[in-house]
């Protein structure tokens, strides 16, 4: 396990696949409380970093909509969990989430988890539709009501979201999934900015992971420098604790999206064309 210290000299440990024993610095912006919520904490990577957590002591504050996954994480750790059945496209998922907030007594993060994938070739407009109003609409509805418990309650904290490489340019076998991914990254700059404007004590992050085996996948397709759930989960759970601004996940995906925005728009359609054959055929 890896080591975490605060600024006030607690720690807490980190999972890591690795088994290395390192000890890194926190950045100053939590306190020594060490509770979080989790939005989409019943499946894939939102399940594992939940488990994260806990293994580090942490209090954690689980949502999502599936009650029976709910209930096992809360039986797994009684002492750690607390969980509320809560669908971010409700529209008391707000006021649900600062419920939630005051019932753990306060939190010091909240981590953004909740989305879903679904594989529209046909481009049928409810499908599509469905993955903008989760990944885009439900996430806004979300950051924002997170945003504001920080700011009216005036605690030092972090909100953390899980967008995607996706997001940084146009996919064009998953037209709403690249694009409410780049929503969700521009939205979560916008209120970085507001919380500089506000002078807040709060750290916006945008986590990028790359295409990671996790439920959300096609178990039957190839994935571009696809990643192990539960290597990404501990690159995860590293980044939601120390990461600045933006965290992309893996050095190969950080070289990649960086080459992709030096790529003008009618090479990038070629270049992505040319590689959809290559991995479809």
């Amino acid at each position: 396990m890896d080591r975490l210290m605060t600024r006030n000299e607690t720690t807490v440990s980190i999972p890591s696949a690795s088994g290395r024993k390192t000890r890194m610095p926190m950045k100053g912006e939590l306190s020594a409380t060490r509770r979080v919520v989790i939005a989409g904490a019943t499946s894939g990577l939102g399940l594992a970093l939940a488990q994260r957590f806990i293994a580090a002591g942490w209090t954690v504050g689980a949502t999502g909509r599936n009650a029976e996954a709910l209930a096992a994480l809360q039986k797994s750790a009684p002492d750690h969990v607390t969980t509320m059945q809560l669908d971010v496209n409700a529209a008391d998922a707000p006021q649900r989430l600062v419920e939630l907030a005051n019932a753990l007594g306060g939190i010091d993060i909240y981590l953004h988890c909740a989305g879903i994938l679904l594989y529209n070739p046909d481009l049928s407009p409810d499908v599509e539709v469905s993955m903008a109003m989760t990944n885009a609409v439900g996430m806004a509805r979300m950051l924002s009501a997170a945003f504001g418990y920080f700011r009216d309650s005036h605690r030092r904290g972090r909100i953390v979201a899980i967008s995607s490489v996706a997001g940084c340019r146009g996919l064009g076998d998953m037209p709403a999934y690249s694009a409410s991914k780049a929503f969700d990254q521009t939205y979560i700059e916008a209120l970085r900015q507001e919380a500089d404007r506000l002078r807040l004590p709060l750290r916006m992050v945008d986590i990028r992971p790359g295409w990671t085996r996790t439920p959300l996948l096609d178990p039957e397709r190839k994935y571009l420098l696809e990643m192990p759930a539960e290597r990404a989960a501990d690159m995860i759970f590293r980044a939601t604790l120390t990461a600045r601004r933006t965290a992309t996940i893996g050095l190969r995906w950080r070289l990649l999206t960086a080459l992709e925005n030096l790529v003008p728009a009618p090479l990038w359609q070629r270049l992505h064309l040319s590689l959809w054959h290559t991995i479809h055929s």
